[in-house]
């Protein structure tokens, strides 16, 4: 199975774009929606109380997500060490789970493997892929699409600052897409290198059936039994 990583700029088109490989037959590992889960463990919304208090709670006990935002997107000292925190606590339970979803994937009969992580880079995720693919989008564009997600400028740079640099993301990675088009162009530009992808798989494919068919062979020599 092929492990592909997916990384990009916030609000980029990565999710757009991890959609649309699912839709392909690629088994899609959502890093985010892990790290959301994890939140609401019973151990992990303790501990967060007990630290912030329980007005970070909902009306129905689990955690406010935007009021958790709040508190760790920033780049003052306070909020970094708030977010320090919330990793300690939420990325073990998230690489255990993501190694489990790896491993179903793997046995479920998955060619591709999607790892999307926000932090892949930082977080040495991409030493597990065999390929990683950046999709990005100029601001301009950016700030158009957060409407969307109910951000503004200030969210989308708060984000910003709590990952890599784009331009580092695009050197790291082996394939980079710019998003500032339709997104026909988009899935056009994700076709066409998923299926450079297909016809690789199945040429390894191909390979390990006729190895595997190859009959054994003996050697005989000359040399007289003892």
């Amino acid at each position: 199975m092929m492990v592909l990583g997916i990384v990009g700029s916030p609000a980029g088109g990565k999710s757009t774009a991890a959609s649309f490989l699912a839709e392909q037959g690629a088994q899609w590992i959502n890093a985010d929606l892990i790290a959301r889960d994890c939140l609401q463990h019973a151990d992990v919304i303790s501990q967060l109380t007990a630290r912030f208090g329980s007005g970070l709670l909902t009306e129905q006990g689990t955690i406010d997500r935007a009021q958790v935002a709040d508190l760790v997107f920033g780049t003052d000292s306070a909020k970094r060490e708030n977010l320090a925190f919330l990793e300690s606590l939420v990325h073990p339970r998230t690489r255990i789970e993501i190694r489990r979803q790896l491993i179903a994937a793997a046995q479920d009969g998955f060619s591709v493997a999607l790892l999307d992580v926000p932090l892949l880079f930082e977080s040495g995720w991409d030493r597990g892929c065999d390929s990683i693919w950046c999709v990005h989008a100029t601001r301009a564009r950016r700030l158009q699409w957060i409407q969307n997600r109910g951000w503004d400028s200030q969210e989308l740079d708060r984000r910003e600052a709590n990952q890599m640099p784009i331009e580092s993301k695009c050197r790291l990675s082996n394939v980079v897409m710019l998003n500032d088009a339709t997104l026909d162009a988009l899935h056009q530009n994700l076709r066409r290198h998923w299926e450079q992808i297909a016809r690789m798989m199945d040429a390894q494919t191909r390979r390990a059936t006729a190895d595997r068919s190859s009959p054994t062979r003996h050697c005989v020599t000359d040399r007289p039994m003892r």
